[in-house]
């Protein structure tokens, strides 16, 4: 399974990925963003970002409560990409327009849809 395109929608805050299948996957930017599964992300997230090697890292104090409101504007950029590119043949890299880089494979999206 490997993308036939992949299309940016910063307006509508999606990407789209259209599969060799024929199938379209559509996660919105957002959701992309809070799962990035690098190390830092998945920690901050409370989150072992290496399970079997590391001890997991104390739960928080007080679990975050996750907003359903729109991001304050100085958060909007953490939620747009600013430039994509391939990994090898096996995931899609991702530059944030915070600059932050996230790397996910291509079963990552296909399951993240």
């Amino acid at each position: 399974m490997f993308p036939e395109s992949v299309n940016v929608k910063q307006q509508a805050g999606i990407i789209e990925i259209v599969w060799n299948t024929g199938q379209t996957s559509t996660i919105p930017l957002m959701r992309l963003r809070q799962d990035c599964p690098c190390a830092t992300c998945a920690q901050e997230r409370g989150e072992n970002p290496h399970p079997g090697l590391l001890d997991a890292p104390p739960p928080p104090k007080e679990a975050k409560k996750r907003s359903l409101s729109l991001p304050l504007l100085g958060d909007i950029r953490k939620f747009a990409i600013d430039s994509l590119h391939h990994v090898g043949h096996y995931a899609l890299g991702v530059v944030w327009a915070d600059n932050h880089k996230s790397i996910y494979t291509w079963e990552f999206l296909k399951d993240s849809e």
